[in-house]
């Protein structure tokens, strides 16, 4: 029987703090098991990448290059638009980890395309991108466990 990863991490963090912590005597070795548990916790939710956050990043990157592409057509840039385009184009459907790491890729470019805009034409474009880096930046802390810092400098 194989035991999900998340499962396995739940385990050895409950351990740690409910049957070893109340035996560690020092300070030095409750800071070090506190440092352990936090890592633990932290890499629970990295160790296999999840679909759902690819998923959820690739429709927000897809949003934004849509109204990207859109700011370029109704600034005339038909060219820089094509671009995105067909960046848009070539980012596989599946599996979700490589369709998020195509349209960062296509997010990139779209940066680049945008930077050779006059800055009015290029402000609808950088402002849906930036709108979906905010978003996948939130999206990237919300896996983070709250921080035991305290509880390894207490020890």
């Amino acid at each position: 029987m194989l035991v999900p990863v998340e499962t396995a991490i739940d385990g050895l963090v409950r351990t740690l703090l409910e049957a070893v912590l109340p035996d560690v005597g020092t300070r030095f070795a409750r800071g070090q098991l506190y440092a352990v548990v936090d890592i633990l916790r932290n890499l629970r939710d990295r160790v296999e990448p999840k679909a759902a956050l690819a998923d959820a990043e690739a429709e927000s990157a897809l949003t934004a290059l849509d109204q990207a592409e859109a700011a370029c057509r109704g600034a005339g840039a038909v060219g820089e638009a094509a671009r995105i385009a067909d960046a848009v184009r070539a980012v596989p459907a599946a599996p979700p980890i490589d369709r998020a790491t195509a349209l960062r890729g296509a997010v990139s470019l779209a940066l680049e395309v945008v930077d050779g805009l006059p800055p009015d034409a290029a402000a609808p474009a950088r402002a849906a991108i930036a709108a979906h880096l905010t978003a996948q930046a939130f999206r990237d802390l919300a896996v983070l466990k709250p921080s035991l810092l305290t509880e390894i400098s207490k020890g």
